[in-house]
């Protein structure tokens, strides 16, 4: 038979025929062993792995940017740990101590020292903890300098907090570029991007705010109000007052005039002289004149030029004693302190 004629594949043998003769006995499998647990190897200890062979370089500036207490925290980690990050816990305590005197400078309760004394004692503190390595100190370094009026240098601590990782320094780096003669919104951007991804309020407003002008990308309005929107969540002011014409506008949101009116609200409480204007002018509207005299005078000791002339003509249509009482108010109002996890829940609309 040629190969041509052959099936695949080949069939099966036929069952041989029924015999009565008695089969052989096939031999019967062999049980299976089975296996002690005694005899199992023990499973191989799992290798953990030694942090503290970790360059010492490296960990500096892996935890420059972190806080004291996370310093602090790694220094128990192991004694290399602890040796490593000694020139940190340095600087943390400078700059604690640096803070203190700055701010006690400020609110006039120095160390019996000039203000100027004092500040430039705060400054040489900051200076010498930036030098050991804290990027927070950096920052403040920063501020001092560039409140001074030497923006060279304030910029080149900005940088150096930056290239370390800070979500502050990276955000005052990216102001320092826009406010450069001339402008430099492109390096700006590729500052806020990382600053404002990292949860920095400021960072994120100022993102908003390239977006929705077309400074340094292109214009994007719905991208704008997405990061005034989280930047006013993180307790950004300005941040409030834009979110809030964004739903008043339906600019980038869907219109929602209720939520528009909290976000104006949560704006003039903290402060923002233009909220307080435009509250005024609606207290005004509503008929509530007192309260809106309040606000009105607020809006105008806060340098908001347009309150001034309807403030006025409030004031001459209200008796002695309501106008007494409503200035009474503003000499007594604070601006309201958010902290960022409760600012959702204060604007968030009932079901």
């Amino acid at each position: 038979m040629d190969a041509a004629s052959q099936t695949w594949p080949p069939p099966t043998p036929s069952p041989p025929p029924f015999s009565s003769r008695p089969r052989a006995a096939s031999p019967s499998p062999s049980p299976r062993r089975r296996h002690s647990k005694k005899h199992k190897p023990p499973p191989a200890p799992a290798r953990s792995a030694d942090f503290s062979a970790l360059p010492p370089e490296l960990l500096h500036q892996a935890l420059a940017a972190a806080c004291a207490s996370d310093v602090a925290a790694a220094s128990r980690a192991c004694r290399a740990w602890r040796d490593a990050l000694q020139p940190l816990r340095e600087a943390a305590a400078l700059h604690a101590y640096g803070r203190c005197i700055k701010h006690g400078a400020s609110r006039g309760g120095g160390g019996g020292g000039s203000l100027d004394t004092e500040r430039q004692r705060a400054l040489w503190l900051f200076r010498r903890a930036a030098r050991l390595g804290s990027a927070a100190a950096m920052v403040d370094a920063g501020l001092m300098c560039w409140e001074d009026g030497r923006r060279e240098e304030a910029v080149a601590y900005y940088r150096s907090a930056a290239e370390l990782g800070h979500p502050i320094g990276m955000c005052n780096l990216g102001v320092s570029y826009l406010e450069a003669d001339p402008p430099k919104a492109e390096e700006a951007i590729k500052w806020f991007c990382p600053s404002a991804s990292a949860g920095n309020a400021r960072a994120q407003y100022n993102l908003g705010l390239c977006l929705q002008n077309g400074k340094g990308l292109k214009r994007n309005q719905k991208e704008a109000a997405k990061w005034y929107l989280r930047a006013a969540e993180g307790g950004n002011v300005r941040a409030m007052y834009n979110i809030s014409l964004c739903y008043n506008f339906g600019e980038g949101l869907s219109q929602d005039p209720l939520r528009a009116k909290r976000w104006l609200q949560l704006a003039a409480d903290c402060g923002h002289k233009k909220a307080l204007y435009e509250c005024g002018i609606k207290l005004c509207a509503a008929g509530d004149k007192v309260k809106s005299l309040t606000y009105l005078e607020l809006a105008t000791r806060r340098g908001e030029t347009a309150a001034a002339h309807m403030r006025d003509v409030i004031l001459e249509s209200l008796s002695a004693a309501n106008a007494q009482r409503a200035l009474s108010d503003a000499d007594k109002w604070k601006p309201r302190a958010v902290h960022p996890q409760k600012v959702r829940r204060w604007t968030a609309l009932k079901c």
